[in-house]
Parts: structure tokens; C-alpha cells; sequence
């Protein structure tokens, strides 16, 4: 099929899976106009039942009228573009979904927070009780047919088992449609679904399941079964009794004792408390959506809407955002409110209460108020760091306290933030550190050099890079190559170095006393930040942990630090944030 294109409009391009029921393919269109790019949709292959009648064709029709409704009416449904009653085949065409589906987040052994499932169940339910609201029932609700939409990072239901089932039927000796398997995934389905009667809370059932499987990291063929056939899970979770229990009775037996339906249970849902464990502990994040920039909390909701044509981390309450060209340069707090007004046309993030603006082509510093507490009279300035500040006047650098006041003259080249009382300075194209008075405590005797980590500084000397400690003893000998900078500080007890050519220019993590602990076995590496560190393999990144093992796979094409249990991470061009288990969250 791939290269085939569909009266003549839509030429399939890739395979994207197959089963009973027929096949599925990534298609362009449309073929038949002069538009480029070509637009992408999804076309499902399904076999026609050996034996076809009128009564078929008219059914088929009338449940891909039913997908076209929901997808119409509802941005969580595939939109339904057309379908075609072939020879031998019915086919639909359907919206393509840019994102991937849910078994890439929940993953066997890595169990979801609380938090994150009731996330979860929220948002499914929501789009379900619009489904069922209709009288469809999905009867196919897994992983694999929940997909997260790169774009606004929603779960969208795709998948509707009634099409399935028409292609799977026959006809009886009395001439009526009869299906010839149940629609539906073994340990998802529930027992009158398995028996062909499917019911809208057998949907509420699936969506148990599949609720269950991320917050025990197991799937349901793994759990055993009580005498009365209900999974025994919660000995495999930690979960609240009030999270348990509602669970529970998503997946009863006896239909009688579930839910009835999805409003049902999100009524349940929203009145049974539960929803306060979504409440955020951390700073709203940076996202770009679309061609604005917005704020997410941990659990992926947008909290402060697009809006800025750039936005930064939170430092110290604050966050600096862009609006505009010119001037336009404020601050936000994590409500969202413009606290201090796009007015300059650069300006810095918060550092001990400080933060540094472009006045005029000159620099000074403002107050979390907004106030200039430090006139614009430096040709360049950066953020405070141990109550100094670094500012360049007349091509040279010096140090401020946060008077404003000189405390150190300009009459370096180049100059670092002070670190455990120690600041890097540049002389004569050679480095060494001053202590807060000025007072040259290392010599300047190095290619180049960083700031103080953890007791140990990262120099170079030769083309090579090593680690001196406060004073100024080589304690770990020149020996690796270019670092990261500045992964290659020590964080967490260990640093990222190249290896060089005897290990093919490969990066390992070594300890305070220079040993080897992790082997160089990575392209590029990074620091350690909250017990993880992102690595790269060939050209996709993942994050191991502090004894080197693999704990999110390498599947990103860029990966940050991660920071209050967040990291950010590309995924083609797309802005994404996951979790320490890897799950997106956005």
C-alpha cells in the first residue's frame, strides 16, 4: 500500500499498525491540487465481512456518520475527513494526531505519582462523558488509544471499536449481522464486553484499568485476579483509600455496582476530593505554545496563558517576560500579573533581590518593586552572587555591592560570579581568583578557569582540564578534554569529563578524588541535578542516575536539568516537560 494513493487524493506514505480488524496508514493530501506542504491524515484499511449485504454497508455508514458527529463536535475526537465503500474494503479517513500515545508514558516498573493518575482519570472522563452522552460507547479504551497531542498536550480518544465490529461480522442463518469476536483488549475489556454486550460503563472499566496499570507500573495480564475475577492491585500501589476506592468501583464485576457512566463517575471524582492532590508545589514553568509563550504547573495544566513573546524561569518569585520589540522587557509573578511593566530593553533575572536593566545604553539594578535602586552608570553588568555583583566600566571589570558602591576596582580582562568566597578573574590572558577584598589568593596562572563547586574548581592548563582546590593545589591532574562547561563542575559529589582518545572522546562521571565511577560510555554529558543527569547516545538524550544506570531512555533532541522534579526536553521542535519518571506532563 505505501505509494498508493486513494481516489486519487490520498497517497499513503507509512504503516502505522494493523490488526483483526484491518490496517492503518499515515497518509498526504491532497494529491490531486498544487499545495505544498501536503497535509497528513490517517487512513484505516478495514476488511469487509466474507459475506457483505446491504445491511453492512448501510451500518458502516451510519457509525462512521456517528465519528464523524463526535469528531465535529469535540476537539478530544479525531475529526472524520471521509469514508469509502470500496470492493473488497470500507475505509475512513481521519485528522492525523502530531503525539504520541500513552503506553510511551506509562511503562512497566515505573508507577505514577497519585496526583498524576487523578490528572488522568480527569481527563479522560471529560471526554467520555461527551461520548456517552451521545449513546456511543468506545469499547476500546487503552493506552495505546489515548494519544497526547504535542500541541496543547491533551489527551485525545481515538480508535472506536463499533467500526471494528462491522468488520469483524458475519451473517447468520437467519440473515442478521452477527459479530464473530468481541471488540476489544484482553485485560481491558470487562467480563459483558468479552461476551459481546457492551455497556457505557464498560468503558468506565477500561479506563480503571488502564488507570491501575500506571499506578502500579503493571499491566493487567501481571495482577492477579480474586475468586470473584476483580484485579488485585493494591498491594502493588501506593495509594490513598480515597483514590483506591473509587478505583474499585470503576472495575466491579457486577455492572450494577460501577458507575453507570462517565458523568457518573466525574461527578464522583470532583465531589470525592481527591482533585485537592493536584493542587501545585512548584513554580510555574515556561512553555511556548503556538507562537506565545504561557505557564504550566507540575501537572501540565496551563496556569498563565500564552501570551509573552518570551518567557523565562521563575528566580526569587519573579520571572522575566518579553512583550513587544523595544522596551519591553517585565516581570511576572506566578499568578501571571505584570508586577513590574514591559519598560526596558534588556533586563535580567532576580539574583538576592536584584536584578539588573538596560537604562539609556547604560546598566544599574532594580528591586523586586520595580524601583531603581542602583543607578544606569555601567557599560555591562550581571546578576548578584554572595552580596557582589561583576560591572564593566571602560573595558574593564570590577565589583559592586549592592549600594552600587565599588568594592573591587575595575582591572580585569574577564571575570566570574563569586563562589564559596572565591571569584575567577582573568589577567594578562591568564587565570586565577580573588577572595571578596580583591586580594589575588591564586595566582593567575591558567588557560582558563571556573567557578568554585563543592570545593573543587575546574582549570585548564595545556589544552588540558583538571581540578584545583580553594588553595589552588591541583588535587585531580590536567588530563581530560574540553568540558561541558559548566556541567563539568562537580554537582552532587560527581563531575561529566571527556575521556579523550584513548576512549574515543567519550564522557564518564568521576568523584572528588579524580576515580572513575561512571564509564565514559556517553557522547555528551551533563551535571547531576536532583539525583539525575541528562546524557546523550548517538543523537537522542535520556537521564541516568548517580550509579550510571539508564532511568529515562534516550529519546529527546535536547534535554535540560531537571528542577523541582521537572526537566525540559525537545521532542522535534516541540517544547516538552517530563517528570523523574519520564512521563510528560507537557
Amino acid at each position: 500500500m505505501i505509494g498508493y494513493i486513494l481516489r486519487q487524493r490520498y497517497k499513503i506514505i507509512q504503516k502505522l499498525g494493523a490488526g483483526g480488524f484491518g490496517e492503518t496508514y499515515l497518509a498526504e493530501y491532497p494529491q490531486d491540487l498544487p499545495v505544498t506542504p501536503k497535509y497528513k491524515c490517517v487512513i484505516k484499511r478495514l476488511s469487509k465481512p466474507q459475506t457483505p449485504d446491504i445491511d453492512t454497508v448501510e451500518r458502516f455508514k451510519k457509525e462512521a456518520a456517528i465519528l464523524f458527529t463526535l469528531g465535529k463536535e469535540h476537539l478530544q475526537i479525531p475529526q472524520l475527513y471521509d469514508f469509502l465503500d470500496e470492493y473488497k474494503e470500507f475505509y475512513l479517513i481521519q485528522e492525523y494526531i502530531d503525539g504520541h500515545d500513552l503506553s510511551n508514558e506509562i511503562t512497566s516498573g515505573k508507577p505514577w505519582s497519585e496526583a498524576d493518575v487523578i490528572q488522568l482519570l480527569q481527563d479522560i472522563l471529560e471526554v467520555l462523558t461527551f461520548v456517552h452522552e451521545q449513546n456511543v460507547i468506545h469499547r476500546d479504551i487503552k493506552p495505546l488509544n489515548l494519544m497526547r497531542r504535542y500541541s496543547d498536550n491533551k489527551l485525545v480518544l481515538i480508535d472506536f471499536g463499533a467500526i471494528k465490529e462491522i468488520s469483524t461480522s458475519g451473517i447468520n442463518s437467519q440473515g442478521k449481522i452477527s459479530t464473530t469476536m468481541a471488540i476489544g483488549t484482553r485485560g481491558y475489556m470487562p467480563n459483558e464486553q468479552w461476551e459481546g454486550h457492551p455497556l457505557l460503563c464498560s468503558d468506565i472499566y477500561a479506563l480503571g484499568v488502564t488507570a491501575i496499570e500506571a499506578l502500579t507500573g503493571l499491566p493487567p495480564q501481571q495482577l492477579p485476579k480474586s475468586k470473584t475475577l476483580e484485579l488485585i492491585w493494591r498491594d502493588y500501589a501506593q495509594v490513598s483509600d480515597g483514590l483506591a476506592d473509587f478505583l474499585t468501583k470503576m472495575m466491579r464485576r457486577d455492572v450494577h455496582q460501577r458507575y453507570k457512566d462517565a458523568n457518573e463517575a466525574i461527578q464522583a471524582l470532583n465531589h470525592s476530593g481527591l482533585k485537592l492532590a493536584l493542587s501545585p508545589d512548584t513554580l510555574p514553568k515556561p512553555i511556548k505554545i503556538g507562537e506565545k509563550y504561557g505557564y504550566i504547573n507540575k501537572t501540565g495544566k496551563v496556569v498563565i496563558q500564552p501570551q509573552f513573546d518570551k518567557a523565562w524561569q521563575f528566580y526569587q518569585g519573579l520571572a522575566l517576560v518579553k512583550i513587544g520589540s523595544e522596551f519591553s522587557y517585565g516581570y511576572v509573578n506566578n499568578n501571571g500579573e505584570l508586577v513590574i511593566s514591559p519598560q526596558f530593553k534588556f533586563a535580567g533575572h532576580f539574583y538576592e533581590g536584584l536584578a539588573e536593566v538596560w537604562i539609556a545604553g547604560k546598566c544599574g539594578y532594580i528591586d523586586k518593586s520595580g524601583q531603581l535602586v542602583i543607578s544606569p552608570k555601567f557599560d555591562e553588568t550581571l546578576g548578584f552572587s554572595e552580596g557582589l555583583a561583576e560591572v564593566k566600566i571602560s573595558g574593564k571589570w570590577g565589583y559592586i555591592d549592592k549600594s552600587g558602591e565599588l568594592v573591587i576596582s575595575p582591572q580585569f580582562d574577564q571575570t566570574g560570579k563569586f563562589s564559596e568566597g572565591l571569584a575567577e578573574v582573568q589577567i594578562n590572558n591568564k587565570w586565577g581568583y580573588i577572595d571578596k577584598i580583591g586580594q589575588l589568593v591564586i595566582s593567575p596562572q591558567f588557560d582558563d578557569s571556573w567557578g568554585f563547586c563543592e570545593g573543587l574548581a575546574l582549570v585548564k592548563i595545556n589544552d588540558k582540564w583538571g581540578y584545583i582546590n580553594r588553595l589552588g593545589q591541583l588535587v585531580i591532574q590536567t588530563q581530560f578534554e574540553e568540558q561541558n562547561i559548566p556541567h563539568g563542575n562537580f554537582s552532587e559529589g560527581l563531575a561529566a569529563v571527556n575521556m579523550g582518545e584513548k576512549f574515543n572522546y567519550m564522557h564518564g562521571y568521576i568523584d572528588k578524588n579524580g576515580r572513575v565511577v561512571i564509564e565514559p560510555q556517553f557522547d555528551v554529558a551533563f551535571k547531576f541535578s536532583e539525583g539525575l543527569a541528562a546524557v546523550m547516545i548517538g543523537d537522542k538524550w535520556g537521564y541516568i542516575d548517580k550509579i550510571g544506570e539508564l532511568v529515562i531512555q534516550p529519546k529527546f533532541d535536547s534535554a535540560d536539568d531537571f528542577s523541582e522534579g521537572l526537566a525540559n526536553v525537545k521532542v522535534g521542535q516541540q517544547d516538552r516537560y517530563i517528570n523523574k519518571m519520564g512521563i510528560f506532563i507537557y
